[in-house]
């Protein structure tokens, strides 16, 4: 599927039942007493809830080490690529993996994305001119009349990867305070059940899976 279609509509839907989207504030640190979240620092102002989800990807250890918990993700640099379908033919039809250089590739109606890569850079998001050099290389060579390469459009993003491939989901030692973040790889795969499971917990439902071997408390967080 595609996932920013799928973010995009899902957003619009949320704002239809009554959600607020902060976009362009930049959030500083969590402010704290007695043991619970009290407010989130942001170059707005304060902003202040009953309960917070932290659920910014890589950038999830940033803000949680201002309340000291320190969780083991690191941003893997991926690319991907997005052209046009020439021959409808000529192209994949659904999803295939290359797997001697991991990528993979995926029909979207008119288009091809073709995403994938490893890079350990830190926090660049630059897309340099060679950088999508791998991926265009491998849709070219399965799918040679598939798509125009030369029109394609290159995207970068950062993965949020743990140590143990699994990611960190639920309660915290702050009780108004849960995760979500650290799917690596498998973030689109993970989102819509992983969002069910943290809002439950939100709730204070019992959640559809368990939290045991989730939780920042493998990592004595």
């Amino acid at each position: 599927g595609d996932c920013r279609m799928f973010t995009l509509a899902l957003a619009d839907k949320a704002t239809e039942l009554g959600v607020k989207f902060r976009y362009g504030v930049t959030i500083d640190r969590f402010a704290t007493e007695s043991g619970r979240i009290t407010g989130v620092h942001t170059d707005k102002g304060l902003e202040t809830a009953d309960r917070y989800v932290c659920a910014l990807g890589p950038y999830a250890p940033i803000l949680l080490k201002t309340v000291g918990i320190r969780l083991p993700i690191y941003p893997i640099k991926g690319y991907s690529i997005t052209l046009p379908v020439t021959d409808p033919d000529a192209a994949p039809q659904s999803t295939i993996m290359d797997e001697t250089h991991k990528v993979a590739i995926t029909r979207l109606g008119d288009r091809i994305r073709v995403a994938g890569q490893a890079e350990i850079i830190g926090y660049n998001r630059k897309l340099g001119s060679h950088a999508t050099d791998t991926v265009r290389h491998v849709v070219s060579d399965l799918f040679p009349k598939g798509g125009d390469v030369s029109r394609a459009q290159g995207w970068t993003g950062l993965r949020p990867m743990t140590p143990d491939g699994t990611p960190v989901i639920g309660p915290t030692r702050y009780d108004n305070l849960f995760l979500n973040t650290g799917h690596g790889t498998l973030g689109w795969t993970m989102a819509c059940g992983s969002g069910r499971a943290v809002a439950d917990a939100v709730l204070g439902k019992a959640p559809g899976i368990s939290f045991d071997g989730l939780t920042a408390a493998r990592y004595g967080q």
